[in-house]
């Protein structure tokens, strides 16, 4: 197995929980980000019961600084992630009438603004290295906007649109900027069973240069 590091913004129960189980399956330690890392020690069983190591590291990727420190403590302790992931996010309620710069004010920081806190603190080393892996979860709001949840529609349109640039960006440099997007609430036992969707994360990280895809659009066909 390879000494690979996988390093996840936003593990808890769901996706964060199958992206960690995916990429130790495929031979990556795991270094595991949260706000509360004293609630993911279940996690890291599972990451080790697969033969592999996993840390967990508190952080709030909603603060750039906070992101930057815990970052710099992953690096330090195991070096350059070879994948880094991105899966954070909030929902509220609200239609586009109702809604306010206040609520995007609460809503952007985990819909969007952590994925650059978290890009920016992770891609200069990756740069210097000449390669790595960014992915990032969206939801299929971003495509077609739910008008009962506006701003997680369009903080999820924003990072949609960003990842593509980011990716058109980095692809000259070796360097991949990817995401799956899941047009429906994640189900254990049906297509949208979330270790199924991990693996489209590991499918995104493994593919070979020139021919990257930006996205998969995970849907019901």
């Amino acid at each position: 197995m390879s000494d690979k590091l996988c390093a996840i913004a936003g593990v808890g129960s769901g996706m964060g929980q199958a992206i960690a189980r995916a990429f130790a399956r495929e031979g990556y330690n795991l270094a595991m980000i949260s706000r509360n890392p004293d609630n993911m020690e279940p996690y890291k069983k599972q990451v080790e019961e697969a033969g592999r190591q996993a840390t967990l590291h508190r952080g709030d990727v909603t603060n750039r600084r906070s992101t930057g420190a815990v970052f710099e403590q992953i690096m330090e302790q195991a070096g350059v992630p070879d994948v880094a992931v991105y899966n954070v996010a909030t929902m509220t309620m609200e239609k586009p009438s109702e809604l306010t710069e206040q609520v995007m004010a609460e809503t952007l920081p985990m819909n969007f603004y952590g994925a650059l806190h978290t890009t920016a603190a992770v891609l200069p080393a990756m740069r210097k290295r000449g390669s790595g892996v960014l992915l990032y979860t969206c939801g299929g709001f971003a495509i077609e906007p739910n008008v009962e949840r506006t701003s997680h529609s369009v903080g999820k349109a924003a990072l949609r649109n960003w990842v593509y640039a980011l990716h058109k960006e980095l692809a000259p440099e070796g360097l991949l900027a990817a995401q799956v997007t899941i047009t429906r609430p994640i189900e254990p036992g049906t297509t949208y069973d979330p270790d199924f969707i991990a693996s489209l994360f590991v499918k995104l990280a493994h593919q070979e240069p020139p021919d990257w895809d930006w996205e998969i659009i995970h849907k019901e066909l």
